[in-house]
């Protein structure tokens, strides 16, 4: 009789191991058609214990209760420290998942199949295939006022700093679909469909999408004819500067030894706000300082530099140019009424008849004039 009890007894304990594997497996099969099904696993901490306490990782800990570390279960996932649920993110973003997207990879690929270009067309209503885990660009003509996404769950809408004509498209689902338009500052209307898929699509995902308005880009380009016809524009990179021709006063005479004349302005101008000092960078990679001379002393002007153009952020009659011992006297000179004189006095490097000038007494040192 107690052998036929200790047989059963035994029975019963290979079948509650055999039901502990198929149960683990489950879990694990689990895990990772979740996370291949658009559902984050690391989406929350309680989350994230949760995943932990029906898989079958498990955390040793050095003084841990529990002789049983099968006891770790959902009755005291609570206990993980922040340390440990890091520790256990990491071991589940190291699972090959094998979602590997196969069109990427097929012979004939060019990698031009994920650019398309769009014709914008009034009223019509364009088709989007995102996909999991990738972003979608779209780029338009002109820049973007403002946007409704009809499904916030499944898609998110990234804005792209310092561009103001883009956005990315994120799908946070897979086979979910939802609307976007898009209102563009030209008053276009744009409206899209957008759908998600995952890997084992067939057809590869839009990721650079271009909108392409014929109109709309001749009236960019009138606007920003008529913008040049009226204003001289200085930018390099996000920095611009639009100075108004009208105001732009050129009547800017300098003066230099001999030796000093490498550190002669290309160009000076002023208009009713800033002066301009042009300076090629691939000729003086060295900027100079700037001085704005006020009751015959040098006296120091926030600047910035904008392409090849030194900006003094006030307007002044006199300046000084210094770079090490070099030094460059500028003065502004006032028009005369007589039609013969030149109207453009920018560049005069030879020295002539410095003793009529009102120089500061550095000047007329550093030019050799009676003090």
């Amino acid at each position: 009789m107690k052998k036929k009890l200790l047989a059963l007894s035994l029975i019963s304990c290979v079948l509650c191991v055999l039901n502990a594997e198929d149960s683990i497996l489950n879990n694990v099969e689990s895990t990772i058609n979740n996370a291949n099904a658009g559902e984050s696993v690391l989406a929350t901490k309680d989350q994230t214990t949760k995943n932990y306490a029906d898989s079958h990782l498990r955390i040793r800990q050095s003084e841990s209760q529990y002789y049983n570390e099968n006891y770790q279960t959902a009755q005291n996932y609570q206990e993980l420290s922040e340390e440990q649920l890091n520790l256990l993110k990491a071991s589940l973003r190291a699972q090959n998942l094998n979602a590997l997207q196969q069109s990427f990879f097929r012979k004939k690929y060019s990698g031009f199949e994920n650019t398309r270009e769009i014709e914008f067309e009034n009223n019509k209503t364009q088709k989007i295939r995102t996909r999991f885990a990738m972003a979608t660009t779209l780029i338009f003509e002109n820049e973007i006022e403002s946007y409704i996404l009809g499904d916030s769950t499944g898609f998110k809408i990234d804005e792209i700093p310092n561009i103001a004509n883009a956005l990315a498209i994120k799908p946070l689902l897979i086979g979910v679909d939802t609307s976007l338009t898009i209102f563009t500052k030209d008053k276009r209307i744009h409206n899209f469909y957008l759908f998600s898929t995952d890997y084992r699509n067939r057809s590869n995902p839009d990721l650079i999408v271009y909108i392409q308005d014929e109109v709309a880009k001749a009236q960019k380009f009138e606007k920003q004819a008529e913008l040049e016809r009226d204003y001289l524009i200085l930018e390099e990179g996000i920095a611009k500067v639009k100075v108004k021709k009208a105001d732009i006063q050129r009547n800017f005479r300098q003066k230099a030894l001999k030796k000093n004349e490498w550190l002669l302005a290309e160009e000076i101008f002023s208009d009713k706000k800033f002066t301009y000092f042009k300076y090629s960078k691939d000729k003086m990679p060295q900027v100079p300082s700037i001085f704005a001379v006020i009751d015959k002393q040098d006296s120091p002007i926030e600047t910035r530099i904008i392409g090849d153009y030194l900006i003094a952020e006030t307007i002044n009659p006199k300046w000084s140019i210094k770079s090490g011992d070099s030094y460059v006297c500028v003065e502004r000179v006032e028009k005369k009424k007589d039609k013969s004189t030149p109207a453009n006095l920018n560049l005069e490097p030879k020295i002539d008849s410095f003793s009529n000038h009102k120089y500061s007494k550095t000047h007329r040192k550093l030019l050799g004039l009676p003090q």
